[in-house]
């Protein structure tokens, strides 16, 4: 006989396997976790040494402009001239303002006792801390926008990035102000 021969049975796993869809990318959980630190420090930032309270309108105003101006659709990133874009620049700028504002409160209310060259030092150091802390953040949003966007549409992932943002404020400043409530009393 020319025919085939049987195909011999195959023998069953004896452990489950898991597999994911093919095309579903999971969460970037390290990511996200590293963008709600980052942003609960500058949450901190600007609620523990009691800076003025103004100073969390650009903060705010300046995330969502920072978020907002990274993560675009895809379609309007392609276009030559994108006015959102420039949301990046003014969010970032605020941000920047608002944490050295922010930062410069640390370390009490006088300099009196404090030589010219330590409190230049200080102020260059603090305002290098907000400019560090806002292109962190603006670097791992983008990094989280661009992983979500592959499996997420535009506006599931803009609320995701945003909420990781202002919780993470959010909760600085409760801890912030709270710890300075503890404090007084």
């Amino acid at each position: 006989m020319t025919g085939s021969s049987p195909t011999p049975p195959r023998p069953k796993l004896t452990r489950p396997t898991q597999r994911r869809r093919a095309g579903q990318p999971l969460m970037p959980w390290p990511l996200i976790g590293l963008l709600f630190v980052i942003y609960l420090g500058m949450g901190l930032l600007l609620s523990l040494p009691l800076p003025p309270y103004w100073v969390w309108i650009p903060a705010s105003l300046g995330s969502l402009f920072l978020i907002v101006g990274l993560n675009r659709p895809a379609s309007a990133a392609a276009k030559r001239f994108d006015p959102v874009g420039l949301l990046t620049y003014l969010g970032g700028l605020l941000l920047v303002i608002a944490l050295a504002v922010g930062a410069n409160y640390i370390g009490g209310e006088s300099l009196d006792g404090v030589s010219f060259n330590v409190a230049v030092v200080g102020l260059v150091g603090f305002t290098l801390l907000a400019v560090l802390l806002t292109a962190a953040a603006a670097i791992i949003g983008a990094l989280i926008g661009d992983q979500l966007m592959q499996s997420m549409d535009y506006g599931r992932r803009l609320s995701i990035i945003v909420s990781i943002c202002i919780f993470g404020l959010g909760l600085g400043a409760l801890i912030g102000f709270s710890t300075l409530v503890v404090s007084a009393t």
